[in-house]
């Protein structure tokens, strides 16, 4: 039997947001990788996995892989990092093994954005039930996905409803009102919707996706500052260098100079 007590998740994050690595790199924890934008590949091994919005898999403890978007792309993932204990956690490590595979690519859809947005709010909180609470969402999507059943996220239609909307509009200028058009709901009682689920306001974190894909932008091509502002749904490069300042702490120069040192 399983002990769930064991089980820890270290973090769930939004890459590039947290995470500042580039080049090939290996961590000592299970690395659970749910892609929501963009497109590209990951070095695994001696393999390359071409991956897609919606496509989930897993590396384990000391693989080395990285990350590798097209020039002019850019790949947002959340990036869940987790802790089994070799004793007590053995049998769920191998039916990992045996039933998902390492580098195994499963085609989870957009259903799945609010459950991993929720976890990175539990999981980056000093409340050590809120961490929890993360742990075990993530061992019942596994334990659903080793069983080939569907989770049920318990998700209000209109907030994956939303999601799906920022997904697909990174690239695009819009406002909460344009959002909540699209959704026929009030703007009050969507606001109050999405933070309940999600963890914080609707265009917080649809800004958070921008900046997330402009870092990756920045890191990864040699466009310049106006083309990746455009790429994210600013036509103003200044506007957004200060917000991008706001969102990283850095400057977009900065930033792009320290990707590739």
């Amino acid at each position: 039997m399983y002990n769930i007590d064991i089980v820890r998740m270290r973090s769930c994050i939004l890459v590039p947001r947290t995470l500042r690595i580039s080049g090939r790199h290996a961590h000592e924890s299970y690395e659970v990788h749910y892609v929501i934008a963009g497109r590209g590949s990951f070095e695994l091994g001696g393999e390359r996995l071409t991956v897609r919005p919606g496509d989930f898999f897993y590396t384990r403890p000391r693989t080395m892989h990285r990350m590798v978007a097209p020039e002019g792309q850019y790949l947002l993932q959340y990036v869940a990092f987790l802790e089994l204990d070799n004793e007590h956690d053995a049998e769920l490590a191998d039916d990992l093994d045996a039933l998902l595979g390492e580098g195994q690519v499963r085609r989870l859809g957009d259903r799945y954005h609010a459950l991993f947005a929720r976890m990175s709010r539990q999981s980056l909180t000093n409340d050590p039930r809120q961490h929890r609470a993360a742990a075990v969402r993530l061992a019942g999507v596994l334990y659903d996905l080793m069983l080939d059943t569907p989770v049920a996220t318990g998700t209000h239609p209109a907030v994956e409803q939303a999601l799906e909307f920022m997904r697909t509009h990174v690239g695009e200028a819009y406002n909460l009102s344009d959002l909540v058009a699209e959704l026929g709901l009030d703007k009050s009682y969507f606001i109050r919707l999405f933070k309940t689920s999600v963890g914080v306001p609707p265009m917080k974190y649809a800004m958070n996706l921008k900046m997330s894909a402009a870092s990756d932008l920045l890191r990864t091509t040699t466009e310049p500052l106006a083309a990746v502002a455009a790429r994210v749904g600013f036509d103003d490069e200044y506007h957004f260098a200060k917000r991008f300042k706001q969102w990283s702490g850095t400057s977009p120069g900065a930033h792009r100079q320290h990707g590739t040192s």
